[in-house]
Formats: structure tokens, C-alpha cells, sequence
């Protein structure tokens, strides 16, 4: 596969078109935050890289500030919106070892890290399968993850919210890394399991009342300070 037919096929990759101009929410100087398609539960977010990155521990150290400021921007709005003050934040660092293309899916990989408005603690689940190695964010997780493929997870409420980078123990557990989907997952966990899968449940109706939800918010005096400064925007 050319390098040119991935990107055509990357969804995250602006150029493509694969994702409509009102699902780009929020524009950063880097980075930018999405409402995809596969609305798991309404407020399902993305952000990602405007360049098509393997995964977050592969990013710019001069980066890591505006994709934690995006991230505290989401879970602003959650707050506010959804009123959940832990939500989940987790990335499928499935790049972090150098791969580009989905094994199964023959798609690029392009890193996003994804939020959803529950309170739900995955570090149990992933600490039975993997090695848990904490992080301070995203500072560390280059080092944490030392060029292997990841899942990140930031959640847990009150004193036991953390965040960890969480890698293989075994080869085995590598190529099952590289192959893992957490959203599956985590929409058993909750119960849902039928929409784990975008093809089969891309939640339009929660979609649109996201980007909705999104453009009050925004418009709203509360959010605006937290929204604006220091990102610039780019033209669409």
C-alpha cells in the first residue's frame, strides 16, 4: 500500500475529508479535537495530531503542553455538559513500536486520544494483561513506553484517578497490542456491548447533539476563557 492510498484512508488525516467540517470542534496549533462517528456513548471526542503520528509517545516534547490543554478543555466540557468531573481518557498506542498500518484493518494508524463523559476505571482490567508503568500525563510516557506498542489510560476518581502507560510482558502480549481494541471493551464493560463497533453503530443521533452540545458550550461565558488562549487556530 502507497503512502498516498493511507492517507486517502486515514479518517483522521483533515486532507482525506473523512471527517465533516463540523466534527472538528476545536483547532490547536498541532493538535485538534473531533466528535467522530462511533458515538460509543454522546460525547465520544478525539483529539489528534494534525500530521498523521503514530502515537502520542512518539509527539514533539514541545507538544506535550497543547495536547494536555485539549484534554482539560474535554474534560471541562464534560464537567459542564455532562456533569462528570472524572471522565475517561484512553489511547490505543498501537504505533508506539513503529507499525503504521493496522494489521486487520489495512488502515493507517493515526494516534488520537479519546475521551468519554463516564467514570469508569480501567486499571484493573489492563494491569491483569499488561505491565503498568505510571506516568505524569504525557510527560514520561516516551520514556514509559521505551518504543513498544501501549494503551494508555487516564482515569479513576477522587485520590485513585492515575494515569498509566500500560505495555507487554511477552511477545505474544506485543502482537497483542498491536492488534487490541479497547472500545469493545469498554462498551462491555458498560453494558453496551452492540456499539462497539462503529460500522455496525456510528450513533449519528448522539453525534449531532455532541457537536450541538459543543457549540453552546462554547458560546457560553463559562467556557470561553478555558477554550481560547493559548491555541491558535487554523483555517478549516
Amino acid at each position: 500500500m502507497s503512502r498516498g492510498s493511507e492517507r486517502k484512508a486515514c479518517v483522521y488525516c483533515l486532507d482525506t475529508r473523512a471527517l465533516r467540517p463540523d466534527q472538528i470542534l476545536l483547532r490547536g496549533e498541532r493538535f485538534y479535537v473531533a466528535a467522530p462517528r462511533g458515538q460509543l456513548v454522546e460525547g465520544y471526542l478525539a483529539i489528534a495530531p494534525y500530521d498523521c503520528l503514530g502515537s502520542l509517545s512518539l509527539m514533539a516534547r514541545q507538544d506535550l503542553d497543547e495536547v494536555a490543554h485539549l484534554q482539560s478543555v474535554c474534560a471541562s466540557f464534560y464537567r459542564d455538559v455532562y456533569r462528570v468531573g472524572a471522565p475517561l481518557f484512553y489511547e490505543q498506542g498501537r504505533g508506539g513500536g513503529g507499525a503504521t498500518v493496522d494489521p486487520d484493518g489495512d488502515f493507517p494508524i493515526h494516534a488520537h486520544l479519546c475521551g468519554l463523559p463516564l467514570r469508569l476505571e480501567l486499571h484493573g482490567y489492563l494491569a491483569e494483561r499488561y505491565d503498568a508503568r505510571p506516568v505524569s500525563g504525557f510527560h514520561g510516557l516516551r520514556e514509559a513506553v521505551a518504543g513498544n506498542p501501549y494503551i494508555y489510560a487516564d482515569c479513576g476518581t477522587g485520590s485513585s484517578r492515575r494515569a498509566c502507560a500500560y505495555v507487554a510482558r511477552t511477545p505474544a502480549d506485543r502482537a497483542d497490542l498491536e492488534r487490541s481494541r479497547l472500545k469493545p471493551m469498554v462498551a462491555h464493560l458498560i453494558g453496551l456491548a452492540d456499539r462497539g463497533d462503529w460500522r455496525t453503530y456510528p450513533g449519528d443521533r448522539e453525534l449531532g447533539r455532541l457537536i450541538q452540545r459543543f457549540a453552546d458550550w462554547r458560546k457560553s461565558e463559562g467556557s470561553r476563557a478555558e477554550c481560547l488562549p493559548p491555541l491558535q487556530r487554523q483555517p478549516p
